[in-house]
């Protein structure tokens, strides 16, 4: 029973770990981010990310 409950909980721990990103995180959302907080900020990106 014990070993059960061990599997499931290390089941639930990988699918968990394992999840998606937010899209923040991603490459294309940290371009995004730097190119709108330049943009915000009133410097001037030297390009626009392709997005």
């Amino acid at each position: 029973m014990k070993s059960v409950i061990i599997f499931i909980v290390l089941i639930v721990f990988f699918l968990g770990a394992c999840g998606p990103k937010p899209y923040s995180e991603t490459k294309v959302g940290k371009e995004k981010w730097r190119y709108y907080n330049k943009t915000q900020y009133g410097l001037q990106p030297k390009k626009a990310p392709k997005f």
